[in-house]
């Protein structure tokens, strides 16, 4: 499981495994506190529990989390903060990116 190597915030943990268990996840989640908490590493590694396609969640050996160990796991976009927060211009970049069609040419 991708909680084991995180320390602290045991009811956290137990709250978002327990969520994936029982199928009871949401369309998102915020991540709030203050700096070097480890937000984005508890994110990172929710967000891969989520996408495993593995028996054990974050199992590391299925197709979805080698995508994820290399950063690339299409289903999973991280915005990195500039200047310490993330801009609604970097929003709208990545919405636009993410909307295009794609073309297939047979």
């Amino acid at each position: 499981m991708a909680f084991e190597n995180l320390v602290g915030n045991e009811k956290v943990k137990n709250l978002l495994v327990s969520m994936i268990e029982q199928g009871k996840t949401t369309h998102s989640y915020l991540f709030l506190g203050p700096s070097g908490i480890g937000k984005t590493l508890f994110a990172k590694e929710f967000a891969k529990m989520l996408l495993c396609t593995g028996d054990k969640k974050a199992c590391g050996v299925c197709k979805s989390c080698k995508q994820f160990l290399e950063n690339n796991q299409p289903d999973f976009i991280f915005l990195e903060p500039e200047d310490g927060k993330i801009k609604i211009e970097q929003i709208r970049r990545n919405a636009s990116k993410n909307s295009r069609k794609a073309n297939y040419f047979f």
